[in-house]
């Protein structure tokens, strides 16, 4: 297993997809991991999904340009309809939406780190099986799910999707980041009963901070045979 930083993930992944893979991102933010994504795949897709308006419209801007990302102003989730959506700004910047927004209500984080939580949205959701259907996707290689606490809902909840992938990228976390949702312990289980393998992770520990990655690769991209 290797330990790296989080901004080689990408460098990790490469050597495990093909050359056009079919990238599922979501929690795409303002676009700066979907850019290198495409950059470092330019004849693959990649399928970026930010729920809150305004960060859309800001990863609209920022992949413009890359006719390979396609964007959605949706929440993945277990669910296809509306949910509320705890959003998340730095004391710093007030009134600015920032990465920690969650389906789910902040609960230790709030003690970990300075990020406030002012108030709530009601964004649009979609599991990822009822999205592929209606786009007609009928693969994904890589999963890249940066979720505040929702990555083992979508899991769950895309049986069809989920047989064909070989690469997730996962965030995880040490602590009840977020009210009752899934730790690291029940998320990396779950995964690795669906025949993954851990092989990298952007931490070194579980003290230094309350979350991380987690890259998980299945070279069949088959599910488990039981």
């Amino acid at each position: 297993m290797k330990i790296f930083k989080s901004h080689e993930a990408i460098a990790h992944i490469a050597p495990l997809l093909p050359q056009n893979p079919i990238i599922v991102e979501a929690g795409a933010f303002h676009g700066h991991d979907t850019l290198r994504m495409a950059t470092q795949w330019p004849q693959g897709t990649i399928h970026a999904f930010e729920p809150v308006p305004e960060l859309f419209k800001k990863l609209q801007d920022t992949t413009a340009a890359h006719a390979n990302i396609h964007c959605y102003n949706l929440a993945l989730s277990n669910q296809t309809g509306t949910a509320t959506f705890y959003m998340s700004e730095k004391p710093t910047k007030p009134g600015l939406a920032s990465q920690a927004g969650s389906l789910w209500k902040p609960k230790e984080r709030l003690k970990h780190s300075p990020i406030q939580f002012p108030g709530t949205i009601e964004v649009n959701t979609v599991t990822l099986d009822s999205w592929a259907a209606q786009h007609k996707v009928d693969r994904a290689d890589c999963l890249w799910l940066d979720m505040q606490g929702n990555e083992l809902s979508v899991l769950k909840s895309a049986p069809h999707i989920l047989k064909n992938v070989s690469v997730i990228y996962a965030e995880v976390s040490f602590i009840e980041s977020y009210a009752e949702m899934p730790q690291m312990p029940e998320v990396k289980a779950w995964i690795e009963a669906q025949g993954f393998a851990e092989i990298g992770r952007d931490f070194a520990n579980q003290t230094d901070w309350f979350f991380g990655n987690i890259l998980f690769y299945r070279p069949t991209g088959e599910l488990k045979k039981e």
